[in-house]
């Protein structure tokens, strides 16, 4: 039997697994810090989606037919 091509998903699965061993071991090597949002942080970045909501609500509209 033929061996098949592997699906879109899986592809983008393997992908994913691979960057997260990659930001695993960043992490681990203290290359990359993972940390929580500070409460001014977090009120900048509602702010800032409130502020957008509008414009990516426009931006959704129903596909127009031919």
């Amino acid at each position: 039997m033929a061996t098949r091509r592997p699906t879109q998903s899986e592809i983008a699965a393997a992908k994913k697994v691979e960057r997260q061993d990659e930001m695993d071991a960043a992490i681990a090597s203290g290359r990359l810090v993972v940390r929580q949002m500070t409460p001014e942080e977090r009120a900048e970045s509602d702010a800032r989606r409130r502020a957008a909501a509008p414009a990516r609500k426009g931006a959704r509209g129903k596909p127009k037919g031919r």
